[in-house]
């Protein structure tokens, strides 16, 4: 063990040199009593991350799948299309929150192992059932899935404002590694898939692009907001993001479904920055009929009558 630890609260050292290694513990400040360190085994870790490779290995094993049998059995393309997309966003969302979790764990907050956020396990990231609620109905509707997920950082465990912003901002990695890799089977010429599997391909991309750019946004509960205020106002950044992060999105959402221009705003510029890095629009439309679960038809005719309800109001 080190031989000693200065307190982040008070400036205290602590000599640390006659704690053992071997077993699980909280080290605290013998001055002001605040938790400065853990001592953790090897074991305890080795546990977990055997679980993040578990995991890892049953992402693939379903997207891989997946697409074999989009490609095998033309009788199963719809289902097997929409488990080949939602597998792939749930992946991403998965390591997004792992990235956050790793390096609020490396940066001082031993509380993320407790809560088992290093095993790259969904569930792990979901608080209950109503991050699910609100998601569910749209890609019931929308086929665009953005659930709560969230990992619960302790940053009174993380001494730096550097490190709270490499935190916040850590999560959207995830989506560089999957858009990186999406990218690189469309524009390889050395694989060999159908059509439609490409098209697939597209879609995965693009959704990964949504999640980059909606992530960075600076709006309460996001990262870009969170990253921004842990370098300047990080309490004011909290109290804004725990009352009003939901109603914000939701209204940004609303906005981009129901108001024209502001529509038309960020579709414009998602289909010029898409295109850019190789993404085809015309692609991704044929591809996304896989992630409806109602058709365009069936959502036109309730989105107007939504809008007529809405302007008797």
């Amino acid at each position: 063990m080190r031989k000693d630890i200065i307190c982040p609260n008070c400036n205290t050292e602590n000599d640390c040199r006659e704690l053992s290694k071997e077993e699980l513990l909280a080290i605290h400040c013998g001055n002001c009593d605040a938790e400065i360190g853990r001592i953790i085994p090897k074991n305890y870790l080795l546990h977990d991350f055997y679980y993040f490779f578990l995991n890892a290995f049953i992402y693939a094993l379903v997207i891989c799948s997946s697409a074999y049998i989009f490609e095998s059995y033309y009788e199963w393309k719809s289902i097997s299309g929409f488990i080949f997309l939602f597998s792939i966003y749930l992946a991403s969302i998965a390591l997004h929150e792992f990235f956050h979790a790793f390096f609020g764990y490396i940066f001082g907050d031993y509380s993320i192992l407790d809560n088992g956020y290093l095993r790259l396990n969904i569930l792990k990231y979901f608080d209950d059932v109503q991050s699910f609620i609100f998601p569910g109905i749209m890609i019931l509707f929308f086929g665009i899935f953005l659930p709560g997920a969230a990992v619960y950082i302790q940053t009174d465990n993380i001494k730096y404002r550097l490190y709270k912003f490499i935190v916040f901002f850590s999560g959207i990695f995830s989506q560089v590694i999957f858009l990186y890799f999406l990218l690189f089977l469309i524009n390889s010429n050395n694989l060999f898939f159908s059509k439609d599997f490409e098209a697939l391909l597209h879609v995965a991309a693009y959704f990964q692009l949504i999640l980059l750019i909606f992530n960075l946004l600076p709006l309460p509960g996001l990262d870009g907001w969170q990253a921004i205020f842990s370098l300047i106002f990080p309490k004011i950044g909290n109290f804004i993001s725990r009352y009003f992060s939901m109603p914000s999105i939701i209204l940004f959402i609303s906005l981009a479904i129901f108001n024209e221009e502001f529509s038309f705003f960020i579709s414009d510029n998602l289909d010029i920055l898409s295109e850019k890095i190789g993404i085809n629009y015309d692609l991704f439309l044929e591809g996304f009929e896989y992630m409806l679960i109602f058709d365009v038809d069936t959502f036109v005719v309730m989105k107007d009558g939504l809008l007529e309800f809405i302007k008797k109001l």
